[in-house]
């Protein structure tokens, strides 16, 4: 079964809506229960990318930021409208 690829814009809405920080493992786990284990992402630059190599990207890019280094919101400052 071929999966189609989700927008990273997706997952960072399901950060976004979350009340309070979470940790890595915990948006990998909203992921998983909202897109599937094996959902794939994109971005404007990126394909193919995993739950997990995605969240990396969004740490680099600050996309989602830490106060504590262990938990992370989004940075809505970073997120591009389009």
């Amino acid at each position: 079964v071929v999966m189609s690829s989700i927008h990273a814009h997706d997952l960072l809405n399901l950060i976004g809506q979350s009340e309070s920080p979470l940790t890595l493992s915990e948006i990998e786990q909203l992921a998983n229960e909202k897109f599937g284990q094996e959902a794939c992402f994109h971005t404007c630059k990126l394909e193919n990318q995993s739950v997990r190599e995605l969240l990396t990207f969004f740490v680099r890019a600050k996309k989602i930021i830490s106060t504590d280094e262990v938990t992370f919101e989004l940075n809505r400052a970073r997120v591009c409208n389009h």
